[in-house]
């Protein structure tokens, strides 16, 4: 397993990832140093592990709004698409209507 060095909070850490993995770890380890330093420049009195609680709080919590909006967007995706199959239910209707419509007529010419 490879090893990657990152900083988060003013700290290094070396930590184990999958192969490939790398890079992903870095951008991760970029962006809770930056939650970190953000609420460190808020709060300068905070310890080291209240900063990076906090950090990870703020991280969470704008996980949990994206995966409500993503919850969000997919009903209304579902319902978007019920809306297109009833729709396209009552065109094939009509056509199916007009067609017997067409059949009839010529049936009687």
């Amino acid at each position: 397993m490879p090893t990657v060095e990152i900083t988060v909070a003013g700290r290094r850490y070396t930590v184990q990832c999958d192969e490939g993995q790398e890079g992903r770890l870095k951008r991760l380890a970029a962006f809770l140093d930056g939650k970190a330093t953000e609420i460190a420049r808020g709060s300068p009195q905070l310890g080291e592990a209240r900063t990076l609680l906090l950090a990870a709080l703020v991280v969470v919590d704008e996980l949990f709004d994206a995966y409500d909006e993503v919850q969000q967007l997919r009903s209304r995706l579902g319902q978007e698409a019920r809306a297109s199959e009833e729709d396209a239910a009552k065109v094939l209707e009509r056509v199916a209507e007009r067609l017997d419509e067409l059949a009839q007529a010529i049936g009687k010419a």
